[in-house]
């Protein structure tokens, strides 16, 4: 008897330690199982996001026909069949479809924005809405796991979003749709200062760095190639106007290159627009960046087409030709690097601030930061700006 309690009691150890490493195994399985189904996810993942973009860059390659003004037009059929076709070519089926504004904003049926999908006109439900230059796309993927399946994850699901525009190429839309400018621009090229606080090309004519490091902007006296204060809706415009500007952005669509009649004279330096421009210190801008003025209404869309005689425009009549757009960090005393080197906004142009904004040469106003980015190659606009003649339709995935 003795000896059978003790074949029993070493049967129910062994059957203790058999459970044990059975459970250590589903551990282990577990562990690979999460690694290696969730690195194939990974993949997944990136194939669902190409995909989405896939799709949604194909709606919009038809909405770029309707602004090309193809005949007859695009209808949403054609959306529809273009973002399925791309789908099942990406692996991801037939993604759920919407459409959206130039910024990428959810449209519904009628061309109002609203807050979310449910509430947007979806790709195939019969109506292009007015207004409609884009198309988001969702893509998903469900798949089988290899071995999460052992703690009960049989299938995963992948989603990515994917947002299109078609519009004109080279450019930006204006502040009701969403597109902030400030009222000031910026040669494409360095400048400085000289003795006499007159605009002059640095060295070289280097064009500004992006990205860079605190990079100091001096506003010289008032002259062609000089840093310019932009009246967006000229000829009436003055200080109290730009200081509207800057604080509640109402910039125009802009496009580039073309020619823009833009210019707002006059000495503008002072303590309101200094205190509108601090409100954006620790923020990036934009700005526009110009290579010519003029002082006469140019005949076509390049720097060539200033009339002779006329080239650096200054005062009243004058025109900047738009080249790039900068983006550009706002000084502030938060910002380490800033205040380190004695910046502590981004903006002085309220009297004499030479001993922050001398460059060299006796400049005693300027904007300080960073460039960020700086293109040659704007996102689509809505509209073709002044030179409709050479302006390109294009798609951009912008998100």
């Amino acid at each position: 008897m003795n000896l059978w309690r003790k074949i029993r009691g070493g049967d129910s150890s062994s059957g203790q330690v058999l459970v044990i490493v059975a459970i250590g195994l589903v551990v282990i399985v577990a562990m690979v199982g999460l690694v290696v189904d969730g690195g194939y996810a990974w993949g997944k993942q990136r194939e669902t996001q190409n995909g989405a973009d896939s799709a949604a860059e194909a709606g919009a390659v038809v909405i770029m026909q309707n602004v090309a003004g193809v005949v007859p037009a695009k209808t949403d059929t054609d959306v529809l069949a273009a973002v399925n076709a791309a789908g099942v070519a990406s692996n991801i089926g037939t993604p759920d479809a919407y459409y959206t504004n130039i910024t990428g904003g959810l449209l519904n049926q009628f061309g109002v924005i609203v807050a979310d999908r449910s509430l947007a006109a979806k790709v195939g439900a019969g109506v292009l809405p007015p207004g409609a230059s884009g198309v988001q796309a969702v893509g998903s993927q469900t798949f089988n796991t290899f071995l999460a399946g052992i703690i009960g994850f049989r299938q995963f699901t992948t989603t990515a979003p994917a947002t299109a525009v078609a519009g004109y190429e080279g450019g930006t839309c204006g502040a009701d749709a969403g597109c902030l400018v400030l009222p000031v621009t910026v040669p494409v090229t360095i400048v400085t200062c000289d003795g006499s606080n007159n605009p002059v090309p640095a060295p070289g004519s280097p064009k500004w760095p992006a990205p860079s490091n605190v990079t100091v902007i001096p506003l010289c006296k008032n002259g062609p190639g000089n840093v310019g204060w932009i009246d967006w809706t000229p000829p009436a415009g003055g200080t109290s106007e730009l200081v509207n500007a800057v604080l509640t952005p109402s910039n125009i669509a802009l496009t580039w290159p073309g020619w823009y009649f833009v210019t707002s004279t006059g000495d503008v330096n002072s303590a309101p627009l200094e205190n509108a421009l601090r409100t954006y210190d620790g923020k990036v801008v934009q700005f526009p960046q110009f290579d010519l003025t003029c002082d006469a209404q140019p005949t076509g869309p390049l720097n060539t087409d200033c009339p002779a005689g006329h080239v650096g425009g200054n005062g009243q009549q004058q025109w900047y030709h738009l080249a790039g757009m900068g983006s550009f960090f706002m000084c502030a005393a938060s910002d380490t690097d800033c205040h380190t080197k004695g910046y502590d906004y981004g903006a002085y142009v309220n009297g004499s601030n030479k001993p922050i904004c001398d460059t060299g040469n006796g400049a005693t106003a300027c904007l300080v930061g960073r460039f960020t980015v700086i293109s040659y190659k704007g996102s689509v606009s809505a509209a073709p700006g002044p030179n409709p003649g050479a302006a390109t339709v294009t798609v951009q995935l912008i998100r």
